[in-house]
């Protein structure tokens, strides 16, 4: 039996466009995700794909920082589809991976990848570059608060009833890094 053949896109925002994707492939179904590729938690498209995917499908990707922005994601997912059973085409880059793929596509995708990576953690230290001249400038206040004053006042309550710092962070609406923030605040304050 033959698999289908699912697409992926990936745009970083509502301005792109992921139609200027796999252009010319031809696809029995699409996952469209307009999300910026640093993290792949709130990839929910991409969710849906792991999900949908079966063994013998070929799952299409316009080019690999499209699936992953760094190594670690790339090579995360990559595993997961191929544990499935899944082959995938990095269309752009002419790699395809899977049953049938061999050493040198192996070797192309994993120097690929470390360019990825690479590139990756480059912007990243450009970013942190920037902010620490921003704030010497005293041009960077910081991201906004997460949790506003009523927030911080059941934050303060929580505290108070021993929950397990997952349970308080559910219901407050935030991670569990933002309350341990929160909470070193606190004995700073106290």
């Amino acid at each position: 039996m033959t698999g289908k053949r699912i697409g992926y896109k990936r745009v970083s925002t509502c301005e792109q466009n992921p139609e200027s994707q796999l252009i010319g492939v031809e696809l029995d179904k699409v996952f469209i995700e307009i999300q910026t590729g640093y993290s792949t938690k709130n990839r929910q498209q991409l969710k849906n794909l792991q999900d949908y995917v079966r063994e013998d499908d070929i799952v299409f990707v316009e080019c690999m920082d499209r699936l992953g922005r760094d190594g670690y994601d790339l090579d995360k997912i990559v595993d997961f589809l191929l544990q499935k059973g899944v082959e995938i085409n990095f269309v752009r880059e002419g790699i395809v991976l899977g049953k049938k793929n061999d050493l040198m596509s192996k070797l192309a995708y994993d120097m690929m990848k470390s360019f990825i990576h690479f590139f990756s953690q480059l912007a990243k230290e450009r970013q942190r570059i920037g902010i620490e001249k921003a704030k010497k400038d005293g041009k960077y206040k910081g991201g906004k608060s997460k949790l506003n004053f009523t927030m911080k006042e059941k934050l303060k309550e929580h505290l108070k009833t021993r929950n397990p710092i997952s349970k308080i962070a559910r219901d407050l609406g935030v991670s569990r890094q933002t309350l341990y923030r929160y909470i070193e605040q606190l004995k700073l304050e106290a």
